[in-house]
């Protein structure tokens, strides 16, 4: 028997009592540390192709026939969806609002996110809101079980995507009825290919744009490391504080390696060249230390390279293909330019072939350009504009949608520039990502 509220009477009480109690933990003890949620597998899954992942170790794991009829529901609904089923330990601790944010943020993809984490279930979407649908679900089938609430969100995100709400056919219409429902099975199929089709098609583009920021990143991360090379913590040149910011440089090669070879997006470089930036500014650091000169300020890397380092002033210049406007700039850059000269740029390679600047490569070396310069997007706001990154760069710094969308890829885009807008009217709002919202509940 199910209420109203989702909870029986008797047990209101008590679940009170014990939210006030574990709030008083939260107050009077040091928080615990939680291992990070482990959806490698799912996201392996989801990202080959997969509509619905069901690990077999999970508390409510589903049948092949489940997986099946839950994908096809799926892709009919003409929305990608990547839904997940885990074991409770799955979410190392935390809680399954924290494996959908995980799986979210490693799938990197516009969608709608659903997780079964032991007896959790939890839904939502990168654009608007499916959270309400999730608790509907939820509260509708949870006697019926984990598979027959899926099965009813999806029908409820389906609906809302088509501007409508489930109904139940109309039979009285004899033969017109048949007609009717014939006509519309054949067009939810022929649907359902096209999203398949499209679905596919995207992760193709996906994997090419991945292979083209890749090679970008092997080459900054192989500069970096051979700038390393000649250093020795060991130099008596070296005072403390030159030591430690060395350490540091060194650190934080070992970070960029380490999100190298976790790398699965594009959207995954930023990792890298936030870590780059910050071993090129400690080396900065100690160089001046060496030289007995004040430590440098903390200013975003050269634009002309990136690669060059922390920029030493802003100088007024035309980049290859844009117009003039103030650019951070390195020491040798400056000279270059102040006389009459063309620095050497950054050209990377994109996925047709091409060799442009970086910030002309596409959208796809969004999240490459983001570690680098995030930290001073009130100055690449202005330098950026009229590049093709600039429509992601919004001040404070990028968004949860920019981010999701940045490898979809200009025209090929398959699903938009801005995630999936009102799914037809369905008023899909503002994101639950963004918000944190989550529904569903706890079998």
């Amino acid at each position: 028997m199910t209420y109203g509220g989702g909870m029986p009477p008797l047990r209101r009480p008590l679940a009170l009592i014990t939210a006030l109690f574990i709030g008083l933990l939260a107050v009077v003890a040091a928080p615990a540390a939680h291992a990070a949620p482990d959806v490698t597998d799912a996201v392996s899954a989801l990202r080959a192709g997969d509509t619905v992942y069901s690990d077999p170790n999970a508390e409510n794991a589903l049948s092949s026939a489940e997986i099946s009829r839950l994908t096809a529901a799926a892709n009919a609904s003409g929305i990608p969806m990547f839904i997940a089923v885990l074991p409770e330990s799955a979410a190392g601790g935390g809680s399954a609002d924290d494996v959908l944010v995980a799986l979210n943020g490693e799938i990197g993809m516009a969608g709608v996110y659903a997780v079964v984490v032991g007896n959790q279930f939890r839904a939502g979407s990168t654009s608007g809101s499916a959270s309400d649908l999730a608790t509907q679900a939820f509260r509708a089938q949870r006697d019926n079980g984990v598979a027959a609430v899926l099965d009813e969100f999806i029908a409820l995100a389906s609906a809302r995507a088509a501007g409508g709400s489930p109904a139940t056919a109309d039979t009285s219409a004899g033969g017109d009825g048949t007609a009717v429902l014939v006509v519309f099975g054949l067009l939810i199929v022929g649907g359902a290919v096209v999203v398949i089709v499209l679905i596919r098609r995207q992760r193709r583009i996906t994997a090419k744009q991945l292979v083209a920021v890749r090679s970008a990143i092997d080459q900054d991360v192989t500069q970096y490391g051979e700038r390393l090379a000649g250093l020795d913590l060991k130099d008596p040149d070296l005072d403390e504080a030159a030591r430690e910011d060395i350490q540091r440089a060194l650190d934080d090669y070992d970070r960029a390696r380490s999100a190298v070879r976790a790398m699965s997006h594009p959207n995954d470089a930023a990792a890298v060249t936030s870590a780059l930036e910050d071993g090129r500014y400690a080396l900065a650091c100690a160089e001046a230390r060496l030289d007995n000169q004040p430590i440098p300020d903390r200013r975003p890397p050269c634009f002309v390279d990136p690669r060059h380092g922390p920029s030493v002033t802003d100088l007024l210049w035309a980049p290859p293909g844009l117009g003039e406007r103030d650019v951070p700039v390195c020491a040798a850059c400056r000279t270059t330019i102040e006389t009459g000269g063309t620095p050497a740029g950054l050209d990377v390679e994109t996925m047709d072939g091409q060799r442009r600047p970086y910030y002309q490569a596409g959208r796809e070396f969004g999240a490459y350009a983001q570690g680098y310069y995030s930290p001073f997007t009130g100055v690449m706001g202005a330098v950026l504009m009229g590049t093709m990154l600039s429509s992601m760069w919004h001040s404070p710094g990028y968004t949860t949608s920019d981010l999701n969308t940045a490898g979809m890829g200009g025209s090929d885009d398959t699903f938009g520039g801005g995630g999936f807008g009102d799914f037809g009217g369905g008023g899909f709002g503002g994101g639950d990502f963004g918000g944190g919202g989550f529904g569903g509940g706890d079998f």
